[in-house]
């Protein structure tokens, strides 16, 4: 029997033209990033994990979400563009409260007086010299919202 002959170029290329490795390009910023035939990001939805989804949901409304299932360890909280995954703990236990977003508003302090006056616990909105206001929120498994809007000029 005859030694295995070497694959030609032409079978590698082949190979190339069904496996091909992402093309690097530079974004306006010249950082460097790669095309993966991923046109554009259409939308994103942070995954909280939660040690009760039913007290998650309950939770969420309080804050002015509206929620709903997929089904009793898997349910979402939506507001206005917004919605969060509240996935129940057979998800990742070590993943518990571990969640974190950051929520741009139009009006900081609107939203913290709502909260307030739905009795959650939250910090209060500040300045901060880089422009923003901001406040933050800990869900009860500790899962950390934060928010903000540009400083009132």
């Amino acid at each position: 029997m005859p030694p295995p002959q070497p694959q030609t170029p032409l079978a590698w290329a082949s190979v190339r033209e069904c496996f091909p490795t992402p093309a690097a390009r530079s974004d306006r910023g010249g950082r460097r990033s790669y095309d993966l035939g991923v046109r554009r990001v259409v939308s994103f939805e942070p995954i909280f994990v939660v040690s009760d989804v039913a007290r998650a949901v309950a939770h969420y409304e309080k804050l002015g979400f509206s929620t709903s299932h997929h089904d009793e360890g898997y349910a979402f909280a939506h507001r206005d563009e917004l919605t969060i995954h509240l996935a129940g703990p057979g998800v990742d236990l070590g993943r518990v409260g571990r969640g974190s977003i950051y929520m741009h508003v139009d009006d900081a302090d609107a939203l913290a007086e709502e909260w307030a006056g739905s009795g959650v616990d939250f910090v209060q909105p500040e300045d901060f010299a880089y422009g923003k206001r901001e406040g933050s929120h800990q869900d009860p498994d500790g899962n950390l919202i934060r928010f903000g809007s540009p400083l009132r000029r």
